[in-house]
């Protein structure tokens, strides 16, 4: 008898009123992508769920695992917002961006073979967990935008401005992670010198707005000046890949990646250009920090305790690099 059971599994799209709109059978892979855009294994058309939204990962026992990657919106299971990769059971409900509702279905769990051979597929255990700052620029209004120039001068835009923002991100020793439309996600992963990590992505948040402008002033033709908002926050993570071979992705997942997009999220609301989380905020020169970032409380959506950050704009961020570089001589 083969040492193989097979364990239907598949995940179904509800309605508002609970009711299967569409239905995915998860048996050809290991590793299946959910989010907006089009090289996703499961696309859901919805503008709350992120282009590279979330993963289902099999594992050799037939454990499923769900992983939220770095979404602007959040991914929950059966209610609860996910950090970490996070074990399904038959039945869960795995909410994608708030707006989008899937349920889980596995009849029962793979026995894995005793007889595998190399040439097939092997889950990828790399995985570890470090201490990351992560960077999140957001191109403001960019919605709004898109409307009123059209899809082929905003795409342009995009264009550029994705490929100087990589170049900024490199000059400055981190290294993009992903876009995401109008997004970026940058990491500095350094646990020797988290200081200069963090100055690193000050610095690269500086140059990124500064490009930002001139990337609107020589468009021309814009109904508004062309800027961002930033967010930097630092703390642990899960990074590695994740999947199979000939389809491995890179991610990064955790609490510190969140609240970046979090606090990134509410820049606007608060009047700031950039916050900080307040790890990153304390590798900071103490006096500069209170001369040039106002501390506050702000309660993110997703946790239940206020996240403290600190927060400034991009004329305050470049006086207090100015005045930082001159205590440092």
């Amino acid at each position: 008898m083969d040492s193989m059971t097979f364990a239907p599994i598949s995940l179904s799209l509800l309605d508002a009123k609970g009711s299967v709109v569409q239905n995915w059978p998860l048996t050809e892979k290991k590793t299946y992508r959910l989010g907006r855009a089009n090289t996703n294994d499961i696309i859901l058309d919805n503008t709350w769920v992120s282009r590279q939204h979330a993963m289902l990962q099999i594992e050799e026992n037939g454990t499923v695992n769900a992983i939220d990657m770095g979404s602007a919106n959040g991914t929950m299971v059966n209610g609860h917002r996910i950090y970490a990769p996070t074990p399904l059971r038959s039945g869960d409900l795995i909410q994608i961006g708030s707006k989008s509702t899937l349920t889980f279905l596995q009849d029962y769990c793979i026995i894995p073979p005793t007889n595998t051979t190399d040439d097939e597929e092997q889950t990828v255990a790399f995985m570890t967990k470090t201490k990351v700052t992560v960077l999140i620029c957001d191109i403001r209004r960019f919605t709004s935008l898109s409307e009123r120039i059209g899809d082929q001068k905003i795409s342009d835009i995009i264009k550029t401005w994705s490929k100087q923002t990589d170049s900024l991100v490199q000059k400055y020793g981190g290294r993009v992670d992903k876009f995401i439309g109008d997004a970026v996600m940058a990491l500095w992963v350094d646990n020797a010198n988290p200081s200069q990590n963090v100055n690193q992505a000050l610095t690269c948040a500086l140059q990124i707005a500064a490009m930002t402008t001139k990337l609107g002033e020589k468009t021309g033709d814009l109904p508004w000046p062309l800027t961002i908002g930033a967010a930097i926050n630092t703390g642990e993570a899960v990074i590695g890949n994740i999947g199979v071979d000939g389809n491995r992705d890179h991610t990064v997942i955790g609490d510190a990646v969140n609240v970046a997009f979090r606090l990134e999220g509410i820049t606007s609301t608060l009047g700031k250009d950039l916050l900080l989380g307040n790890e990153t905020a304390s590798v900071l020169n103490p006096k500069l920090l209170s001369t040039y970032f106002v501390p506050c409380e702000y309660q993110v959506k997703g946790k239940d305790i206020p996240v403290i950050a600190h927060g400034c704009s991009f004329d305050q961020l470049r006086q207090y690099l100015n005045q930082q570089k001159k205590t440092t001589q």
